[in-house]
């Protein structure tokens, strides 16, 4: 490979077999060198793809802000996320995660603390996000000698979230808060508490955080057999007036209509749920 363009003495670009971008890392790789000269392979430490061209752009904006050791550790973490959580990761976290490590370095080295209310809702409907993100922490605090508040934990969770949804934080505060809402309906409805450690609540809790991110985002899912549905329903009348409280709100707050698969799969989940309460 050449060097296509120098960003600094440690980063340059390239050009891979496929004609896709490189940038790639590595102390020295850049040092004395120039565009066209052959790039050492010994000195790569890491590699980045951005597919999306946007992101790729945003990204080189941040090469010359933040430090080798800050990009390298955001690769590492990145790497632990797409193989622990098994789900699509979408790459703005190459940008959201390296700018907010950076600046969280800065903030503590100031002993500036930045509290996130959202840190119970976090831990509590993110729970695998957030255990990775405890590692993460560690991971930082390791590498730069600090030590992290418990709120920097919810923050980094915050980041691997948004990537799985690929939207915005606001997006996220709104599908927790939905979240939260629907399973007060649900439980005035039924006057219950549930067991939060319990298989069923997890598997509700994961049910509804997608269906929250389907509301936010306005998609819709394929119905299904109708007369499962129509089953269901008249076998568990008191769930599908839960169900329809649920759906109601919908209506009224997000202009959102329930489908029959929905309301189905939501039904089952609720099901399972006051099972373990009997």
């Amino acid at each position: 490979m050449k060097i296509e363009r120098i960003f600094n003495n440690n980063i340059v670009s390239a050009i891979s077999g496929e004609g896709n971008e490189l940038l790639l890392l590595g102390k020295g790789l850049g040092f004395r060198s120039k565009v066209g000269d052959a790039i050492d392979p010994e000195k790569i430490e890491k590699t980045f793809e951005l597919k999306d061209e946007k992101l790729n752009d945003r990204f080189k904006l941040l090469l010359n802000e933040i430090p080798l050791a800050v990009l390298e550790l955001t690769d590492d973490i990145v790497h632990l996320v797409k193989a622990r959580l098994a789900k699509n990761i979408s790459d703005v976290i190459y940008i959201s995660l390296s700018d907010h490590l950076y600046f969280t370095q800065k903030r503590l080295k100031e002993q500036m603390v930045i509290q996130n209310p959202l840190s119970w809702e976090v831990k509590r409907f993110y729970q695998e996000e957030y255990k990775l993100a405890r590692i993460a922490a560690e991971m930082v605090e390791k590498a730069f000698q600090l030590e992290l508040p418990e709120a920097e934990v919810a923050n980094i969770a915050l980041h691997f979230v948004n990537a799985e949804v690929n939207s915005d934080m606001n997006d996220v505060t709104h599908i927790m808060q939905l979240i939260q809402d629907i399973e007060s309906i649900i439980k005035y409805h039924f006057n219950v508490e549930f067991d939060e450690e319990s298989t069923s609540y997890y598997r509700f809790m994961t049910h509804l955080k997608f269906f929250c991110q389907r509301v936010i985002m306005a998609e819709k899912v394929e119905e299904t057999d109708e007369f499962l549905y129509q089953t269901f329903k008249k076998s568990h009348p008191d769930i599908f007036i839960c169900i329809d409280k649920i759906s109601a709100f919908l209506e009224k707050n997000y202009q959102f209509t329930m489908s029959h698969s929905e309301k189905f799969y939501l039904g089952l989940h609720i099901e399972r749920l006051l099972k373990r309460k009997i």
